[in-house]
Order: structure tokens, then sequence, then C-alpha cells
């Protein structure tokens, strides 16, 4: 397929001018021909930051093309035409979602930085361009796969789109599936490469092909990459539970939960932090008194409907109902915000994004609730510790070791709660091949569980509530603890741009595939069975 030329007459503007800038040659590229190289670490990272900073102009879209497409997010009637046609599936050619151009720009950009530097370079016995090289690499790989996944088939260059000559030319299209494959071959030989060390705001290697095997259904390559990530960066799941010192939770002991989204971040994508500049819109466009994205009615049902296991200071062990995540006063529905002003204003707000946000002072006159001050996010989580750890039991359970992957949620992965079949936590069968091992005394040791997180720490000593039940073979086991990691999924990593994907990822393996995602995200809307006949067709979930 031909790209449509308007889209890279107008991309390569950008490119052009992107390019120059952030290589900082001080000209126009008409200064940088093909001889030129970049050899110099400074300047090759400088060059790679530029390119980040530029994935602020995809960032708000990356988390809303994610969460309106799935269950948890809607738009309201406050919101513009375009963001409530991305709620219904309408959307057409003429929204600003359907335009690719920003991912395009990121995406050539990375390859004209691939072309230029010269990994030849060798310091000290090291090829010093390489950990760049490899960091643009899985950049480039990551935009193709949000692409994949707003638009369900991607066009693939990978050599720099400069003059309108090389912006005409018939480039290869893949569908999802196929780039999925395209993608984990581009990133595979640079694996051994990539060492333990990379740029703080480049997805990480082993997470991307992890994620990239767990939509093509290759658990164990998923599961592999995932553990190794883990393991070499000793990765754990911190003490972030919320804690109480009665049992009728009047008094909050500690609650960590609240700023989660940004301490337990291992990728964002860097923001502006000025007003004058590109920056994020997430936090006006959800904390307002006339919010365009709220919580869905029936993920706060879901919220409130929970059953909780917390325990208090004294050790005894509660088991409430209701969402106990974040500020307990004021939150009533995982990480969303119940606000009353003066007057009498009442919404559930998405709270998420406005926690750990920079101030500046100032007036929005299109905020009725921020009257004070702006807040503007300084970047946009892309992976946090959730994620790895939910996906990595997420694969463990489609290996056939459905106890070890509950355990995550359950009790955390340490050798204690693992290894030890005393406690009868997990079925030494799901062990015996020596895969995933979690030695004594390690960091291990450190790992809290999935479910404890912004409800309490009581979940891993319940015998009664949370446990697999007796099921009439494995198969249904499996799909039970799977079901419950989406639910956490739900709760944990609401609003952060990944339900879509969760939902797609886990529905193409069921056997009522596509009624189990068109199921689920029907059901936030008031007409659910026409949603749900329209959402049967595949080719309605994607933008155009």
């Amino acid at each position: 397929m031909k790209i449509i030329k308007l889209l890279f007459a107008v991309s390569l503007i950008f490119t052009l001018n992107s390019c120059r800038d952030m290589l900082d040659t001080n000209s126009s590229l008409v200064a940088m021909e093909d001889e030129y190289v970049i050899s110099n670490e400074t300047e090759a990272t400088n060059a790679l930051n530029g390119i980040i900073y530029e994935c602020v102009s995809v960032a708000d879209r990356y988390v809303l093309a994610g969460e309106l497409r799935g269950d948890l997010m809607t738009a309201s009637e406050f919101a513009s035409s375009e963001l409530q046609d991305v709620n219904r599936f309408q959307v057409n050619s003429e929204n600003a979602f359907a335009s690719k151009r920003d991912y395009y720009n990121i995406i050539n950009n990375c390859n004209v930085l691939l072309q230029k530097l010269d990994t030849s370079m060798v310091m000290q016995n090291q090829k010093v361009m390489l950990p760049c090289y490899v960091w643009t690499k899985t950049l480039r790989s990551w935009a193709y796969f949000q692409l994949g996944l707003t638009y369900g088939k991607v066009n693939y260059i990978t050599e720099p789109v400069l003059d309108l000559f090389a912006s005409q030319k018939e480039y290869p299209e893949f569908s999802l599936d196929d780039l999925a494959s395209v993608l984990i071959d581009e990133l595979k030989p640079f694996v051994a490469l990539y060492a333990d060390n990379r740029h703080s705001s480049v997805i990480p290697l082993k997470l991307l092909l992890g994620d990239l095997y767990l939509y093509k259904n290759n658990y164990i390559s998923a599961a592999n990459f995932y553990y190794d990530e883990i393991q070499s960066r000793e990765i754990t799941v911190p003490d972030n539970a919320n804690r109480w010192a009665n049992t009728n939770m009047l008094d909050l002991a500690s609650n960590a939960h609240v700023s989660t989204y940004d301490r337990e971040a291992i990728t964002s994508i860097p923001g502006m932090t000025s007003v004058q500049s590109n920056h994020s819109q997430l936090v006006n466009l959800s904390y307002n008194d006339k919010p365009s994205i709220v919580p869905s009615t029936n993920y706060v049902r879901f919220m409130s409907e929970a059953l909780y296991m917390f325990t208090v200071n004294s050790g005894v062990v509660a088991t409430p109902s209701g969402d106990l995540r974040g500020n307990i006063k004021n939150i009533q529905a995982g990480d969303a915000y119940n606000y009353v002003d003066i007057k009498g204003f009442q919404n559930c707000l998405i709270y998420k994004y406005y926690n750990g946000s920079n101030v500046e002072t100032g007036y929005d006159p299109g905020n009725g609730l921020l009257v004070n001050a702006l807040y503007i996010r300084s970047s946009i989580p892309v992976y946090r510790i959730p994620h790895l750890y939910l996906r990595f039991a997420e694969a463990l359970n489609r290996l056939g070791k459905p106890t070890l992957a509950f355990a995550v949620l359950k009790y955390g992965l340490t050798y204690a709660n693992v290894s030890d079949p005393l406690t009868h936590k997990v079925n030494p069968d799901e062990l015996s091949d020596e895969l995933f091992r979690f030695p004594q005394a390690s960091f291990f040791d450190n790992n809290r569980s999935m479910s404890a997180r912004g409800r309490g720490d009581g979940i891993p000593v319940d015998t009664a509530f949370f446990i697999i039940p007796d099921l009439p073979n494995k198969q249904d086991s499996i799909n039970w603890v799977e079901d419950r990691i989406l639910d956490e999924m739900a709760a944990e990593t609401a609003f952060e741009g990944n339900r879509f994907f969760d939902l797609l990822r886990i529905s193409r393996r069921r056997d009522n595939h596509p009624e189990f995602m068109a199921e689920k995200v029907a059901a936030k809307y008031q007409d659910a069975d026409a949603m749900k006949t329209r959402l049967m067709n595949i080719d309605n979930w994607f933008l155009p």
C-alpha cells in the first residue's frame, strides 16, 4: 500500500525541523550528507533525548486510545466530539486521533539516528555507540507496536524519509500479528548487547520483547524475558500497602498508595512542565468541574463491590467490601476521586494524573475546580513495576503454573512463599522444571503481594476468600487465575493506557473470542447490546 502522500508531506516538514534541532548541527539537514556520522556519545545521547521529548506529542493519545477503548474510562458530556467518537468506536479520518503523523515522526527520527550512528566506534575495547543504537531500535519498536495496537496495521519503514521521493515509495503494510513477529525478529539480536544498562526514558528491551511474545501467546519466551528483566535489575514489588489503626478504618496509619503512579515507574515519557510548552493535558481533562474523561460506571461498581482483606496494627484481619485505595477519606472508586465542592458539584473524577503533578501559579479559565494553580504532569509513566509482575504472572499461568501465578497476587514471589512445600502455597509440580526459581536470601525476599496494594496487607493470611477454588480441571483453574489477574490489572493499572491492550491480548486466546472483549467493553455503555454487536466485528476495534 502506498503511504498517503499528504500525511508524509506534512510529516516531512516536521521531520526535517525536528532532526535539525535534535542533532544540533546549527544548520539544516543539507549539511548532513550521507558521510556525516555521529561518533560522540554525548551527541548521540542528546539526539536520542530529542526524539524522546517528541514522544510528548503522543503521550496523551497513548493513554486515551488505550483507555477510552477499554471498559474503565468513558468520555463525559463535556468531552470534545473527537474524544466521544473514540469512546464510541466511530472515529473518522478527520478526527485528530486518526492521524498517525506524530508516531511516524518519532519513527522517522529514529531511522535517521540509526543511520547516522557510527556503531564501529571503539573506546577501551567497547563499541560505545551500540547502547544508543539499541535504545533507539527499542524506542522505534515501541512506537510501531503502539501504532499497531491503535490502528491494527502499520506501514513498516526502516529507512529515513527525508524527501518527497522517499515519501512516495511503497512500504510493506503489516497487520498487528505480523508486526509483532517482525519486531521480535528486529530486537532479538540485540538482547546480548543490552546488558543491564539502558536509557531511563527508553522502554526496557526485555520488557518489550516480553510483551510482544505475550501478545503472540509464546508464554515461555515472554516469561523468560520478564524474569530476566526482574532478576537482572532486582525489581521487586515494594511495600506500598495502606494500613489502618483499627478495624473500623476511621484512622489511617499510613497511606502509601497515592503516589505509586509516579514512584513505581520503570519508564516514563518525560513531559514539559511549562505552560507555554507542549505538555500533557490529562490533568485538565480529568480533574475538572467539567471533566472530559471520567471513570466508567461499571468500573466504579467493580471497585465498590470488591472484597478486601487488610490488617490493622493489632494484627486483626478485617474483610470489608468497597474500595480502600488511595486517600481513604475521599477516593471512592480505585484511582478516582469523589469530589464535592461548596457549590454542591459532585462527580467521580480520575485522580491518578493529578497526584504527583508539577504546580505552576496561574489560572485556567477552562477549569473551575483548579482555580488557584495550574497542575501539569511532569511525566507519563509507560511501564510500572505492577505491569511487569502482572504480565509475568499472566505468562506463568498460561504455562500451566496457576498456583505460581496466583502467588504473585496473593503472597509475593519470595523463597518462603514459592519454594517451601510445607506452606502449600505453590504446587511443587509447577516448580519441577527448574524454571523461575526464587533463591533463598536474595532480593526476592523483599517482594510483596500484588493484591495487597492500596488495600492493606491482610490478603496473604486470608484462608477463606481469595483462594483458587476446587475446579474440575487445570484449564478451569488457569482461566480463573487469569480472570483474577485481569481484575488486578483493572484495579492497579487503571487509566494508564493499557486496558484495551490487556483485553485484546487475553480475549484472543479465549474460546469465546471476540465475545470476551466485546462483552467487557460494551458493559460501560447504556446501549450495551448494540455496542456488543458492533464490537463483535474486530475491524471496529481499531482507529482508521
